[in-house]
């Protein structure tokens, strides 16, 4: 208390007077007393005592006193006036005088405390005509009037200007003061969100233009603050200013809120500047204490790394956010804030060593601002709900089509990319990931979809619409209280990356024992590095040791990266791109996608046992191939040989009553569970199609109702794939089944016939050798191309599709297998347009095979032998024809299916 004045002590001895009169506390050093010590104090020192206006206080009694008068209280406003008269002419304590002359005046402080006040007070730098401070005369601190003289004698135009003078001390505080985000000062201008530096402004030991270009400097991380700043203050909410146009105002609406992505970015920055003014705050009290002499250039050279660090920010804000246009959907926003920070860190971690601060500043920004992200995923991929109410998701819902819809999987999500090499908004319409795509709008700015999720991508789609799925599938493990309370115990996503992350760090930083060892190891071995590295480069005659010392460090650190994690859980891309941006790239891969990909592997897994065990998918699978593609081949023979002998009786078959009595009746004996579920129907066909007798069957159709889920992967349109297989079977069984139901009673119906001619023109017996010859040969490439597609094909092809369907992961790769298993039979079935040439030679023969069957049951009199040639010669031309292309494509390699097929039926042409 050495510098107290005498007024204070006075002060402080009669405010502990007053508080023992009040408390009645004698002991000074009780905590009681000290506590209303320092509240009496605070009082005396911060409260505001309004000097007294006795004009207000005369006008207040006479209001009194008019306001009895009214209320007719004679006697209390006659009182009232004596009273209040009476004490206002009393006299004062410790005086003599009554009330005091109007009006009344402050008591002043002594002359100690003014003198106290003029040393702690800030002189008004900033009024109009300020009086000059006191400095010294050293030259060194006149350097301002020096070179003002040596203009002066110079220059003959020269002419001084008014200047406002600073000391270096305020000059720093400004500094200070713009740094944290103050706008009004007076060096420092904000107009139209532009800091200026006024010219005028001067300190005695610094030129003007010095002066200038430091401040100049300086105002420029003061721009970029108050841009900050000004992006904080729209996103929390506590700005009232409106932005100019292309400020990177945050809501495009004046009801809408900031999106979550922003607001995360928001905390982060603001989380930065909460340090980073705390730092200011140090310095300005390191000023005030006037302990140490502080001047600018330290100042600055101490601020040196935030300085570097906001321009970091600031160009991170520019380009992810300040330049998107306003009318960019949430989705890009968010997006293209995100990429940018990836590609910043990106771009840092490839310098080395030089930005290891700022690289530590981004990654902790892309952490934070990353999390909206995370959680949006965390909520789908574990409870099964996309909550994005901003839709700043690259994948959005799409409510028009409900869970329990057989379109579900392939239409309720849209993923929303932007092309980098087309300026607009692109559309993924992606089959692997069940995806569709968004609308289209043009764009400016080349946005991309995060960079980050598309390694793990299709793992999120396929876990969250798995476990939306189940939550509709009455999942009995969802609802147990055991995975309740284990969902409560859970970690999100979120917190998971980050402790893999500090763990990840932390097992980095080693013993330092073993650190010490691994820089040595280090040290020797880039020495000798470098020593092979400038040999090679001295063949090429360059002797250049930095540019050797940097290849050697380069080769060490891909062999240690090499060595560290080859041997790991993932495998290491080697391409530049990886090489560049290792560390964040392998810090991404191990603590973020191991988490994404063990619940991918539980929510699709689960998904899958519930299909097969409760929804019985396998069992519907089986079903398909047993009735479609005939594998079932005693319960459908009952059915197909019914209408084959309706046909060969020449009766009608085409009535749909018929044909499902027909296929109840075969099916319900043998699988009573699918004869509900099984009907078949006639459609509409082409009357151009029937020209032939075995486009006969073209409008029959089976139809096997799959429930839901089970409809997602036997959908309509494989049903339409298992129908045109089904319709070349049964072509070929009626094909078969014709020649095999052929009886050799031909004798008979021949003398029949040739009695009522008189003379043939070739013998009966050769004649009938000629029909049977050309029977057998048609029943060999019949039953040929029957085997082939019968067990080539279906069965071999089936059994590998079984496999497969043991061994997929999730739904959408179950649903790939099921319509790649379409796609082969229905390629190697030759159903294809690319080969319909081959299909039709086939349908051709088909089609003689039924001629000949038809003629055969007429008798030999309904033949003529212009017949019998022209079949046998329209039989060898398509016969030798299919030899031909088949050998041809097996000889190419390109169809190894058909090698079987095409010997079988060469070996049938080369009898004929």
């Amino acid at each position: 208390m050495a510098h107290w004045s005498t007024f204070e002590k006075e002060t402080e001895k009669e405010t502990k007077k007053l508080i023992r009169s009040i408390s009645k506390i004698e002991d000074e050093e009780d905590q009681n007393f000290q506590s209303a010590l320092k509240f009496t104090w605070s009082n005396f020192k911060f409260h505001r005592y309004l000097d007294v206006d006795s004009h207000k206080v005369q006008r207040s009694i006479s209001g009194i006193y008019e306001k009895l008068m009214v209320h007719s209280d004679l006697s209390k406003a006659g009182s009232w006036m004596r009273l209040t008269e009476e004490f206002l002419n009393s006299p004062l304590p410790n005086t003599h005088e009554t009330k005091p002359p109007v009006p009344f005046q402050p008591i002043m402080g002594e002359p100690d405390a003014r003198a106290w006040l003029e040393q702690h007070v800030v002189t008004p730098y900033w009024a109009t005509h300020a009086s000059r401070f006191p400095h010294s005369l050293h030259l060194h601190s006149n350097l301002l009037n020096v070179w003002d003289q040596h203009l002066y004698n110079t220059d003959p135009l020269y002419l001084p200007e008014e200047k406002a003078f600073v000391s270096e001390t305020q000059v720093i505080r400004e500094t200070l003061w713009l740094l944290s985000g103050v706008k009004k000062l007076f060096i420092f201008q904000h107009h139209d969100g532009k800091v200026s530096v006024r010219n005028d402004v001067v300190v005695t030991h610094l030129t003007s233009n010095c002066l200038l270009s430091v401040l100049e400097h300086v105002s420029v991380y003061g721009q970029a603050v108050f841009r900050l700043q000004r992006f904080i203050d729209e996103v929390t909410g506590h700005s009232s200013e409106p932005g100019p146009p292309g400020s990177g105002s945050c809501s495009r609406k004046g009801s809408e809120p900031p999106f979550r992505t922003y607001q995360a970015f928001v905390w982060a920055l603001n989380k930065y500047f909460t340090g980073f003014k705390e730092e200011l705050t140090t310095i300005e009290k390191e000023i005030i204490s006037n302990d140490e002499t502080v001047t600018l250039s330290a100042v600055l050279e101490r601020l040196s790394s935030h300085l570097a660090q906001i321009k970091v920010l600031h160009k991170v804000f520019c380009t992810g956010v300040a330049e998107v246009p306003p009318a960019t959907p949430n989705v890009v926003r968010a997006s293209h804030l995100l990429n940018t920070l990836y590609k910043a860190i990106i771009e840092y971690d490839s310098v080395g060593e030089a930005s290891e601060q700022t690289v530590a500043l981004l990654f902790s920004l892309w952490t934070e601002t990353v999390r909206p992200y995370l959680e949006i995923v965390d909520e789908w991929i574990v409870h099964g709900h996309l909550f994005d109410p901003a839709k700043e998701f690259i994948i959005q819902r799409n409510k028009d089509v409900p869970v329990n819809h057989r379109d579900f999987w392939y239409a309720t999500y849209t993923l929303y990319s932007v092309s980098e090499m087309v300026d607009n908004e692109e559309k993924l319409n992606d089959a692997a990931s069940g995806s569709s795509g968004g609308d289209q709008s043009s764009s400016n700015r080349q946005l991309t979809m995060v960079s980050f999720l598309k390694p793990v991508l299709k793992q999120i789609i396929m876990a969250g619409k798995s476990m939306q799925l189940l939550k509709n599938l009455d999942w009995k493990e969802a609802e147990s209280s055991e995975t309740s309370s284990r969902d409560a115990e859970r970690k999100s996503l979120y917190t998971l990356f980050l402790e893999s992350v500090q763990s990840r760090l932390c097992s980095q930083e080693g013993s330092p024992a073993n650190t010490v060892s691994e820089q040595q190891a280090t040290a020797r071995s880039l020495v000798k590095m470098q020593s092979i590295m400038a040999q090679h480069l001295e063949i090429d005659d360059v002797h250049d040791p930095l540019l050797a010392i940097n290849f050697a460090r380069l080769y060490l650190e891909q062999s240690d990266f090499h060595e560290r994690f080859s041997g790991g859980d993932f495998i290491v891309d080697r391409s530049s791109q990886s090489i560049t941006c290792q560390t964040f790239e392998l810090t991404l891969r191990s603590c973020l996608y191991p988490h994404i990909e063990r619940r991918y592997i539980e929510c699709c897994g689960n998904l899958m046992k519930t299909l097969k065990k409760d929804y019985m998918l396998l069992e519907y699978l089986q079903a398909m191939r047993n009735h479609f593609l005939l594998e079932a081949g005693d319960t459908m023979y009952d059915f197909y040989t019914a209408i084959f002998d309706k046909v060969q009786e020449k009766e009608s078959w085409q009535q749909p009553s018929f044909l499902n009595m027909q296929l109840q009746e075969a099916v319900g004996q043998r699988y009573p569970e699918d004869s509900s579920r099984l009907s078949v129907f006639l459609e509409n066909i082409d009357p151009s199609r029937k020209k032939h007798p075995v486009n006969n069957l073209d409008a029959l159709t089976l139809s096997y109702k799959v429930p839901w889920p089970v409809d997602i992967v036997i959908s309509s349109e494989c049903q339409k794939i298992y129908n045109q297989v089904f319709l070349l079977l049964l072509q070929i069984k009626w094909a078969k089944y014709s020649l095999d139901t052929l009886r050799f009673n031909i004798a008979e119906k021949l003398e029949g016939s040739l009695g009522e001619e008189v003379k043939p023109k070739e013998p009966s017996n050769q004649q009938i050798h000629r029909m049977c010859l050309l029977r057998v040969k048609l029943m060999h490439f019949v039953n040929s191309l029957h085997n082939y597609i019968m067990t080539r094909i279906l069965h071999s092809t089936g059994l590998e599709f079984q496999h497969q369907v043991q061994e997929a992961k999730d739904l959408d790769q179950l649903i790939k297998i099921h319509y790649r298993y379409l796609a082969t039979i229905h390629d190697r079935c030759l159903l294809r347009e690319k080969v319909s040439f081959v299909k039709e030679a086939i349908m051709k023969v088909l089609n003689l095979v039924l001629i000949f069957s038809d003629r055969w049951q007429a008798g030999f009199g309904a033949w003529k032998i212009e017949s019998i040639d022209k079949v046998e010669s329209d039989f060898k031309n398509c016969h030798m024809f299919l030899v031909t292309i088949l050998n041809k494509a097996v000889c190419r390699g390109s169809f190894p299916h058909l090698e079987s097929l095409a010997l079988s039926l060469m070996a049938g042409f080369e009898q004929c």
